[in-house]
This record gives C-alpha cells, structure tokens and sequence, in this order.
C-alpha cells in the first residue's frame, strides 16, 4: 500500500531548499546552485517492506525571493509536511522564519500538519 505526503520546503532565498531536496533525492550537492524562481517539483518513494507500505514523498520547492511570497500560498493547500529553512549564517533568515513564514503556515493551514525547522 502506497501513501502519499506532500511536502514543501519555505525559507529565504539562498537558504538551501533545492540543495536540501537534491541531497536527499540524488545523495549530491551542487555548491553552485542557483536561486529558485517559481517553485519545482519532484518525487521520492520510501519504501517500508517490513510493513508492506511505502510513502510517496512530493516534494515542492518553493522560491524564497519577496516577489514569489505571494504563490507559496498555493502550495500549503492539503500539505502533510512543511519543512522551514534558515542558514545558521544569515540571522536575518532566521527571523524571517518567526516574522513571515511561520505565520503564513498559520494563516494558510488547518494546523493539522508536521512542520520542521532545518537549518
């Protein structure tokens, strides 16, 4: 049996979302990436054979920069997991996270989801 999951990565811009995702779904890092414009989207299946289920991840990288901020929104719509990013580095990333992002999930979810901080 097969479950689906829905999962969106928020933060800043040059926080490492899309690093992140490709770590866990190709095991590379890419110190070269390039910021995110829109969102993207991949899968990754986990499976669980002592169980005999598997979890279908889908994963959504949303954009950090200002002028996206508006169509994350969309992408918290029946997400099961939400994964906050900051870079240990940038202090200001991290208070983006209080100041905005944590508050946009408020406001665009029913609360009934696993959220994470990932720095």
């Amino acid at each position: 049996m097969s479950i689906n999951c829905k999962s969106i990565l928020i933060g800043e811009t040059g926080v490492g979302k899309t690093c992140i995702i490709e770590r866990f779904i190709l095991d590379d890092f890419n110190r070269n990436q390039i910021s995110s414009t829109g969102a993207s989207y991949t899968k990754k299946t986990l499976e669980f054979p002592e169980y005999d289920k598997s979890i279908e991840l889908e994963i959504w990288d949303t954009a950090g920069q200002e002028r996206y901020r508006g169509i994350a929104k969309i992408f918290y719509k029946e997400a099961k997991i939400i994964i906050l990013v900051y870079d240990v580095t940038n202090h200001k990333s991290f208070e983006e996270i209080k100041d905005y992002w944590y508050n946009q999930i408020k406001e665009n979810t029913s609360g009934n989801l696993s959220k994470y901080l990932y720095y």
